[in-house]
């Protein structure tokens, strides 16, 4: 029988399958009605939300209808309360169609860099439950999973590595605000307040998945551009997780508004000086790291021929 069935497998006349694109496939007609939008007002009516999922959604049909191109989805929808039941995980998992909702993943763990991009290729969604729960080391190979459009993976007992694509889209639940610890960074995070409880009943995936299947055959993007991700930026400020240095440095200076009288320190000046001020403070962050700090501050630092120096004002 063992032979039977690697005849049957591997056989010429015997097609592929594939869940995601197989679901995509098979979709009914687009009724021209627009879901996403209602979709995302389930959730919050910030208009940069309601674009950004809208967006987001884009990105994971292409990746599950296997039309993503050089651009990978690589933004997460954060949803933030710090009231529990407001359904945020429950909202997460009832994106996946019931059909595909074997595919979904809760407990997303960063432990393991090969297990992840696995999870990735085999996976349709990977929900960051308590995002806060992640250490600040993790995030740089978070961030390298998320940008992945190809994937090079070898299985248990192969010699050779295989090249697959990326199917799994982020997204990720918090009952905190203090979140992001790179304001550069925070690009790849969509963060959304839940100020109420989320009806996660009556969605109508075959309609929703037939609008997006439509759009992207009419040529819709599915990523976000350049301007896109500074607003991101700027919409992510109040998810910030700022340490007890930067808010030291905030007493004592500011940053230089364009074209003001500044005095140029270095990070070493600026951090004796502020550690004189507050000791205990500042035991929170390596001297030779403190750049970092004052870079996500905000500061600007310029190149000298005595070395780097960062634009301040003195309070």
């Amino acid at each position: 029988w063992d032979k039977d069935l690697s005849r049957y497998i591997y056989s010429t006349y015997i097609p592929d399958y594939h869940p995601f694109q197989f679901y995509m496939e098979e979709l009914p007609q687009w009724d021209g009605v627009d879901r996403l939008t209602q979709l995302a007002l389930r959730v919050s009516d910030c208009p940069h939300w309601v674009q950004g999922f809208h967006i987001w959604m884009l990105g994971l049909a292409a990746q599950w209808s296997g039309l993503a191109g050089i651009h990978a989805n690589s933004v997460a929808p954060i949803l933030v309360s710090q009231e529990q039941g407001r359904q945020k995980s429950t909202f997460c998992k009832s994106l996946m169609p019931m059909v595909l909702r074997r595919y979904y993943v809760d407990n997303l763990k960063l432990t393991s860099q090969g297990q992840a991009e696995r999870l990735l290729a085999e996976m349709g969604l990977l929900n960051m439950d308590e995002f806060d729960k992640y250490a600040e080391s993790k995030m740089p190979l978070l961030k390298n999973l998320m940008q992945m459009s190809d994937l090079n993976i070898r299985k248990a007992y192969q010699q050779s590595f295989r090249q697959l694509p990326r199917v799994a889209s982020f997204i990720g639940t918090s009952n905190r605000f203090d979140l992001l610890t790179d304001p550069t960074g925070s690009r790849r995070f969509l963060c959304v307040e839940v100020e109420r409880v989320i009806d996660c009943t009556h969605i109508e995936h075959d309609q929703i998945y037939a609008q997006l299947k439509a759009e992207l055959l009419a040529g819709r993007r599915d990523w976000f551009t350049k301007e896109e991700e500074q607003v991101l930026q700027v919409q992510n400020a109040a998810f910030y997780r700022v340490c007890p240095a930067e808010d030291v440095f905030h007493s004592y200076f500011r940053v230089a508004n364009f074209g003001e009288k500044c005095i140029g320190l270095t990070a070493a000046q600026i951090f004796r000086e502020l550690q004189q001020k507050n000791s205990a403070a500042m035991r929170s962050v390596n001297p030779m790291r403190f750049g970092q700090v004052l870079l996500k501050a905000g500061v600007v630092r310029r190149h000298t021929e005595y070395g780097n120096v960062y634009q301040v004002v003195r309070r």
